[in-house]
């Protein structure tokens, strides 16, 4: 059986993506990069799925509006294949794309995320995070996860955590992981949480003596990456620094942070990065940042049921180092998030129930 997933490039839906087919070991992958003649196109071709996606379309016509918007070079090859069982993909910008395909093929449509404005009742299966939920209360048609998809787990980590510490030349103290991410509309990092980080990493390493690895993303500003890596990158406790815009003789520096860790730290703005550390096995702070708006965005309320169910632990800047060693010291069970197993189970269910009809 063969599954074509669409690909817009994007690391966060790629990784969703990735998470879920590598898992569905009995079908053959094939990934489509995806790209349009421009924006217009994309948010046209939107509302006519939106408008005549649920009905009967000739496959000329479906084959004239995909090389309408479509790079020529992305089109032909799309035309090309044949014997498709599932069309997947990540995020708004495919989904249309998607419902257009899953009719040339006669396959099976499947989305990760609720894509705007279609929806996701005209797709076979919906991969729906919490905060999506309300969105699939009469629909038939959705795998409730908590979190989003992704491609952590801890088997992995833990069989590559070895080699990674000998790279590094690592000795046996505890490792504290630190994930920086940046900002959206509602949450930052300022450059003052970032002193206030910095005092907290060096009080804690003195009390209890642990090694911390950090990397900031391309979303960091700026300001902040420059401390971090002014403070840091001279620390004899701190053997690995990564800033992504830099080049680095570590070839996935993301990967070794999540195996060597005992704590990962992670900034509550990207809900993606918070649901791989949660899958990886290990303890988990999602430390919230400095807010834009008077009420908390919507991840928090899935933040907090991650917490409720001890798989997170939820702390800000002024007790974090409070919480860093409370953890430390407690070493609680961990309730590891499953999302990923549980949006293979759903797709294997779909193809099992297709192929008994």
């Amino acid at each position: 059986m063969k599954i074509v997933v669409l690909s817009d490039n994007k690391p966060g839906h790629y990784k969703q993506s990735l998470g879920i087919v590598q898992h569905l070991t009995d079908y053959s992958i094939e990934w489509q990069n995806i790209r349009f003649r421009n924006k217009w196109r994309d948010n046209l071709i939107r509302i006519f799925i939106c408008i005549f996606g649920g009905i009967s379309l000739p496959t000329p016509l479906i084959k004239s509006i995909l090389q309408w918007c479509l790079h020529s070079t992305d089109y032909k090859s799309l035309i090309i294949k044949n014997n498709v069982d599932i069309v997947l993909s990540t995020g708004s910008s495919l989904a249309a794309i998607n419902l257009l395909l899953g009719k040339i093929y006669l396959a099976k449509t499947i989305t990760c995320r609720r894509p705007s404005p279609i929806g996701i009742r005209k797709f076979d299966l919906a991969i729906l995070p919490m905060f999506s939920w309300h969105h699939g209360k009469k629909n038939k048609n959705v795998c409730k996860t908590i979190g989003v998809p992704n491609s952590i787990s801890p088997e992995v980590l833990n069989e590559k955590r070895y080699d990674y510490a000998k790279d590094l030349k690592l000795d046996d103290r505890k490792c504290i992981g630190i994930l920086i991410g940046g900002q959206d509309k509602s949450e930052k990092i300022t450059l003052d949480d970032t002193i206030k980080l910095y005092e907290t990493i060096e009080s804690v390493v003195k009390q209890q003596n642990v090694l911390i690895l950090l990397t900031t993303s391309r979303r960091t500003p700026p300001e902040v990456t420059d401390y971090l890596k002014l403070k840091l990158e001279a620390k004899d406790w701190c053997p690995l620094f990564i800033d992504p815009n830099t080049p680095s003789n570590i070839p996935d520096h993301y990967e070794t942070i999540l195996a060597l860790s005992d704590l990962l730290i992670v900034t509550g703005d990207s809900f993606s990065m918070v649901c791989e550390a949660a899958s990886s096995g290990r303890q988990v702070l999602v430390l919230e940042m400095t807010l834009k708006t008077i009420r908390k965005p919507t991840r928090y309320k899935v933040y907090q049921s991650m917490a409720d169910q001890s798989t997170i632990n939820l702390c800000n800047i002024n007790d974090l180092s409070q919480q860093i060693n409370l953890v430390l010291t407690l070493d609680n069970p961990i309730n590891i998030l499953h999302d990923t197993a549980d949006a293979v189970k759903a797709i294997q269910k779909l193809m099992v129930s297709s192929s008994n009809n």
